[in-house]
């Protein structure tokens, strides 16, 4: 029952840290947790153990648990593999996908559009699920796990994006721009967007801790 009830709450707390609920370098609280979930100690110790090791939290002295923040070094170098493993994805989309899943991009880029102008965690949630299905029709489990596990670890980095002026409107745009690369077959193109779309996140979130180390 305790394996359950620790699934069932990593998955809640992730939810959290990824939707910018729980904010990068915010201390997890034991008794907060025991409070909000009314489990015991051991149960909660392994739902954060399973966060830690996905790389959501970290375990410091004298601070306790708190939500990952990543290193300019960190970020270049998640990035670097991620626009590589990105492309290698999108030439195989291209390749494999089929019209039904179009279809579903379709559908759910409407829906995006309509959360991305409510709160900011339904924002996240709703654009990651948009993400999630290009890189599944790839066809390819291990390379859609690899690049969503590049995904979550850089969750500050995407969190981060949304603050930037006029990105929820670009964002909006970009996703029909990716529909139509796709419909299109149009390689080029759809490794283009993919590559700006990442560059944008990165080089604004760098400058933003350019700025807070200068201070």
């Amino acid at each position: 029952m305790s394996s359950i009830n620790s699934i069932r709450i990593f998955k809640e707390i992730e939810s959290d840290i990824l939707s910018g609920r729980f904010k990068p370098r915010e201390r997890l609280v034991e008794m907060d947790l025991l409070s909000r979930f009314g489990v015991s100690r051991t149960v909660i110790r392994e739902a954060l153990k399973s966060l830690e090791a996905r790389g959501l939290v970290r375990a410091t002295p004298y601070r306790g648990v708190v939500v990952a923040d990543l290193t300019t070094k960190e970020i270049e170098e998640i990035y670097f593999v991620r626009t590589e493993l990105e492309k290698i994805a999108a030439k195989l989309v291209i390749e494999h996908i089929t019209p039904k899943e179009i279809q579903k991009l379709k559908k759910l880029s409407k829906e995006v559009a309509r959360h991305l102008r409510g709160k900011t965690h339904q924002m996240i949630e709703k654009d990651s699920e948009f993400h999630r299905m290009i890189f599944k029709a790839c066809h390819n489990g291990y390379l859609y796990e690899v690049i969503d596990y590049l995904r979550t670890k850089a969750h500050i980095v995407r969190f981060n994006a949304w603050s930037l002026p006029h990105r929820i409107e670009q964002s909006i745009v970009e996703h029909r721009e990716m529909i139509q690369a796709i419909e299109d077959k149009n390689l080029s193109q759809l490794e283009k967007l993919i590559v700006r779309h990442l560059t944008i996140s990165k080089n604004s979130y760098l400058t933003q801790l350019k700025g807070s180390v200068a201070i």
